[in-house]
């Protein structure tokens, strides 16, 4: 079970696919009766699919995750921003208050049993994956440049599974327990070190205000 705090849980679905579409990598956990099977492959997250949404992925057909995957045992995806440390010198009373360093990130756990992708529902995953990644590029690389039987060619070397999403735990630590006054000290800071993205999710998140 993740530990959080209720001011630390996203109120809508729309923020756990953006984390999902923004992180696209992340790790894969599968308990087994021999140990536990990790691999980190990337995941798109389908939210029209199921109550809260299917997760798609693919691993190499050679990695050991594939017979546990194929076995259909409960697996837990983690997805995790890499945030940003967050210093008290950041904040306006420094040196004249007791605050301790923090971390701001997000985090996702999404637990579900994987189902095996057929062929043709693979190359519609790669696509997917491929154009997503590939958006907003002056010229995107798109599958066909592989040439005649380019992708056929490759496909025994991957196997596609698909995981329905059965309880999803998520963390947005981003310092909604903080003065909002240290807070804009740290989106202050956090964009002379260009992380736009982090200081634009804590002003939304801490619901900042101008002073």
């Amino acid at each position: 079970m993740l530990y959080t705090k209720p001011y630390y849980q996203p109120q809508q679905p729309a923020q756990i696919k953006e984390l999902v579409d923004r992180v696209v990598l992340g790790t894969l956990v599968t308990p087994h009766s021999e140990g536990v099977a990790l691999s980190h492959p990337v995941f798109r997250l389908d939210p029209t699919r199921g109550a809260l949404g299917t997760l798609e992925s693919h691993v190499a057909s050679a990695s050991d995750h594939v017979r546990f995957l194929r076995q259909g045992l409960p697996s837990i995806a983690i997805l995790m921003d890499p945030g940003s440390y967050i210093s008290p010198s950041w904040y306006p009373n420094y040196p004249h208050r007791d605050s301790a360093p923090t971390w701001g990130f997000q985090v996702v756990h999404l637990h579900g049993t994987p189902r095996m992708l057929e062929e043709d529902e693979l190359v519609a995953h790669l696509q997917d994956l491929v154009g997503h990644m590939e958006r907003g590029r002056r010229c995107p690389w798109d599958s066909s440049e592989l040439g005649p039987g380019g992708m056929e060619r490759r496909l025994p070397g991957i196997v596609g599974y698909e995981m329905p999403v059965a309880r999803c735990e998520a963390k947005f630590k981003l310092g909604q327990d903080e003065r909002p006054a240290d807070m804009r000290g740290a989106v202050e800071r956090l964009r002379e070190q260009n992380q736009h993205a982090l200081a634009d999710t804590i002003e939304q998140h801490c619901q900042l205000q101008q002073p």
